[in-house]
């Protein structure tokens, strides 16, 4: 989907393209229409002035040339005028030796209109039909024909359309650019929402309604009513986990005393089930031992959340000493429970199949990441079983305690979050040491 800033600037780009574009076309239409309309006015008046000096001597128009004004003198002046009668015509000095054919016009007709003249001249031009008396009160009818050369005019209307599309381009940049800046400033608004978006993650699960837009509100409304259903949900979830495995402990063990009343080979591979699911009861009620009160969405605070879980631990394995070596005052930025059940089940293996000593070190040894390691002194696994000990169920020690999803839960927990769990030999010598590597913005996974 293209962006909201981008649609936005091609529709206005197209709207003041359409609105400018209007502007200039009206612009210079009524431009063009007011300098003709004055023209036509003067042309009016040039064909008064030439009715007032007009006279008639022995039936024919006389025009003194002390009444004409000097513009009418000179060749191709681009002013021109003829009076047409039957007795006679008059021609301007400045016509030359043009031919202008006009029709005669009955008296009261007036006519106006455009015409090319000589020297890529343009004319506009204005006829007027009258009738006169002369000193015998015989009748004359006449008509007066004036023409001007508005080329010049042309010239100017080129000019001014020139500098009108300017300012309109300049125009149509200026707005752009001032809706880009509007547009700019109208999503910073939105700056504190992705801020908010982004604390959620470090467990802050309100949403601010009040410092976001009336327009995005409701977005924002119905986000934050998803978020606490989901926040809802998982915790719903993870405790019916727990809860579910607190109820099965008193089938389990009714079952148990009913083992030894099987037939030998079947009371075998009925108490082989039981055990596996009293592995598998026991390891989620240390699960919701280790987590506690479910709290999805919050980030993992070290110095908080450490302590009570290694505190956990060690009742659970009072044979083992537990050491923990992490940041004071940092925080993981991934979900609370599901690093705790991350470092549980690590830390839970590590007890498991160490003899004595187990330690946990968090660290950030990168600027954009964190890494946890998790150590024992235990057997250890060789290097060709690595791969094999992450898959789902699958351990070494078959007799021992446990379900066998450990280790692998931990690496579906890392792989949502796009990071990395490896095996390592322990760095004393001696056990195994499981590195787990998280990105600093955890990146959640979809698969």
């Amino acid at each position: 989907m293209s962006s909201i800033q981008r649609q936005l600037r091609q529709q206005l780009l197209l709207t003041l393209i359409l609105v400018l574009g209007g502007t200039l076309v009206l612009l210079d239409y009524g431009v063009r229409q007011l300098t003709e309309h004055y023209i036509m006015t003067r042309l009016e008046h040039d064909t008064d002035s030439l009715l007032t000096a007009l006279e008639i001597e022995n039936g024919k128009p006389v025009l003194p040339i002390e009444r004409q004004a000097s513009i009418y003198q000179r060749a191709y002046s681009g002013h021109y005028f003829m009076i047409l009668s039957d007795a006679g015509n008059l021609f301007s000095r400045s016509l030359w030796d043009l031919d202008i054919q006009a029709p005669p016009l009955p008296p009261g007709l007036d006519l106006h209109g455009q015409m090319p003249g000589p020297d890529n001249q343009s004319w506009l031009w204005h006829a007027l039909g009258v009738e006169l008396d002369d000193d015998n009160g015989n009748n004359i009818k006449l008509t007066i024909w004036v023409a001007e050369d508005i080329s010049p005019l042309r010239g100017e209307m080129r000019t001014f359309r020139m500098a009108a599309l300017g300012l309109l381009v300049l125009a149509l940049l200026v707005l752009l650019y001032g809706q880009r800046r509007a547009l700019i400033t109208a999503f910073t608004r939105l700056d504190p929402l992705q801020q908010q978006l982004r604390a959620m993650r470090y467990g802050e699960l309100n949403l601010d309604i009040e410092q976001v837009p009336d327009e995005v509100r409701p977005l924002v409304e119905e986000i934050r009513h998803l978020l606490g259903l989901l926040e809802q949900r998982v915790s719903r979830s993870r405790n019916a986990l727990g809860n579910l495995a607190h109820d099965m402990k008193r089938p389990l063990q009714q079952l148990n005393l009913l083992a030894p009343e099987l037939p030998d080979q079947t009371g075998k591979q009925f108490q082989h089930a039981i055990n596996e699911l009293q592995r598998m009861v026991e390891r989620e009620l240390r699960r919701a031992r280790i987590v506690g009160v479910s709290s999805p969405g919050r980030q993992t605070r070290l110095s908080e959340e450490l302590p009570p879980l290694l505190d956990v631990l060690s009742r659970i394995y009072p044979q083992h000493s537990l050491k923990a070596d992490y940041p004071a005052d940092s925080s993981l930025p991934q979900d609370r429970d599901d690093m705790l059940e991350l470092l549980g089940n690590l830390l839970d293996n590590a007890c498991k199949y160490g003899h004595q000593q187990v330690q946990l070190s968090v660290s950030r040894e990168q600027a954009d990441s964190w890494t946890i390691r998790v150590e024992d002194d235990g057997p250890g696994i060789p290097a060709e079983q690595t791969q094999h000990l992450l898959q789902r169920g699958t351990r070494l020690d078959e007799s021992g305690s446990g379900s066998g999803l450990g280790l692998a839960i931990c690496q579906d927990i890392v792989n949502s979050y796009g990071g990395r769990l490896q095996l390592y030999p322990a760095s004393r010598g001696q056990g195994l040491m499981v590195e787990v590597w998280l990105p600093d913005q955890p990146t959640v996974s979809h698969s």
